[in-house]
């Protein structure tokens, strides 16, 4: 028979001569509901076989094909799988928010659903579109593949151009000093370290003694581990040599670990840090250091905008951070802004007369000495602005008119 149930669901069976026998599930337990499906699906089927009509897709195969087929090769796939997994299980009543079929993920549909992760969760814009990143690579893939004609619009929020480099803190030395009071045993090291090398968070976490060649002076940060997806050679400076060392020996493989001390002070076990550094120890010490705001890149920026003020030149800084536009490394040379200090001064502005009341008696000089021959300043007299037009001292050139 064409409708049977299975566990209270009604399924579908669709038999055609020369075809496979295909099953599916009506998703209802009301029959008059499966017959409906039943007889859309069977009209559609037909014209797949008669007509040449695309065959539907379902999502939850577009989405294993691309899980399977394109996600497995990204540094992301865990994360990819996790958000797949979230908007899966997002239910509004007892319907699922993701559709049985491709088709049907329309731009309604996934604005619902970006909106119910907002209201429920409190989701930021930045973390949403990573959610609708998903559906739209999904959706993408399976037009690579000729299985869907179109794609919808996706809906996804927009960046702001604010026409500026976003604002991130960068300590000076006597705060960086204060912090590291502050911090617990296990990640003052690790915050001494980024500091010297410019590491990200989980380059430093990640560091292994295979990767360090104490000898040389240089460690090693594989492309596979690289945010850019290339080597970084990392050369050790004498500061974060001294933090290697004092680090040798307290454990086979990871540089950085986490100890548990025991009630008589002994070390019960250690263990690699594998979760973010960003933790409760490193959001405390910042409080107590009066810097409720630092977060763990921060470090990186403080070590390049360190380097710049240094006068590091740029290219140098730029492979020093393992970064592939130089418009990441412009970010700090700017802050710096030492390579435009030497030509602020190459425009010298002409000597004025100094309005009246003025404790100032700085004159302008020319190169050789000599005072520069004053302007004739027009506007009001009194140095005060005004809109009163009837005020201001006329430039000789408009004074007919």
């Amino acid at each position: 028979m064409s409708l049977y149930k299975r566990g209270g669901i009604w399924w579908c069976s669709f038999r055609a001569k020369g075809h496979a026998t295909l099953k599916e599930s009506s998703g209802t337990r009301d029959r008059t509901a499966a017959q409906e499906y039943h007889d859309r699906r069977a009209a559609e089927l037909w014209r797949v076989r008669k007509l040449g009509d695309r065959p539907r897709v379902a999502f939850a195969h577009a989405a294993a094909e691309w899980l399977t087929g394109y996600s497995r090769h990204k540094k992301s796939h865990e994360d990819d799988k996790l958000s797949l997994a979230t908007m899966v299980a997002l239910r509004r009543g007892n319907v699922p928010m993701l559709p049985a079929w491709l088709d049907e993920l329309t731009t309604s549909r996934m604005t619902a659903i970006r909106d119910h992760l907002r209201s429920e969760r409190g989701l930021s814009p930045a973390t949403l579109n990573k959610y609708l990143s998903v559906l739209s690579r999904i959706w993408h893939y399976a037009h690579e593949r000729e299985l869907v004609a179109t794609i919808p619009a996706i809906p996804t929020f927009k960046r702001r151009q604010k026409g500026g480099t976003k604002k991130f803190t960068v300590l000076t030395p006597e705060q960086a000093a204060t912090f590291f009071k502050e911090l617990p045993a296990h990640l003052l090291p690790m915050v001494r370290f980024a500091l010297s090398t410019g590491l990200r968070d989980s380059n430093v976490r990640g560091l292994l003694w295979e990767n360090v060649d104490l000898a040389r002076r240089v460690a090693r940060v594989w492309g596979d581990d690289a945010k850019a997806g290339e080597l970084i050679p990392v050369p050790l400076s004498d500061d974060a040599m001294a933090i290697l060392q004092g680090c040798l020996g307290q454990h086979p493989t990871h540089v950085f670990t986490f100890a548990r001390i025991g009630k008589k002070g002994k070390i019960l076990w250690r263990r690699p840090i594998t979760r973010g550094s960003n933790n409760t120890g490193f959001r405390k010490a910042r409080v107590r250091a009066g810097l409720p705001k630092l977060r763990w890149h921060d470090l990186r920026h403080t070590w390049a905008t360190w380097h710049a003020q240094a006068g590091t030149p740029a290219i140098v800084l730029q492979a020093l951070g393992g970064w592939k536009d130089a418009r990441m490394v412009r970010t700090y040379t700017h802050l710096a802004a030492l390579d435009l200090l030497d030509h602020a001064n190459a425009i010298r502005l002409p000597a004025a007369p100094l309005p009246a009341g003025t404790n100032s008696s700085t004159v302008a000089t020319a190169d050789d000495g000599e005072e520069e021959q004053a302007l004739d300043v027009f506007g009001v007299d009194d140095g005060i602005r005004t809109h009163n037009n009837r005020n201001h001292k006329p430039a000789p050139a408009f004074a007919a008119l």
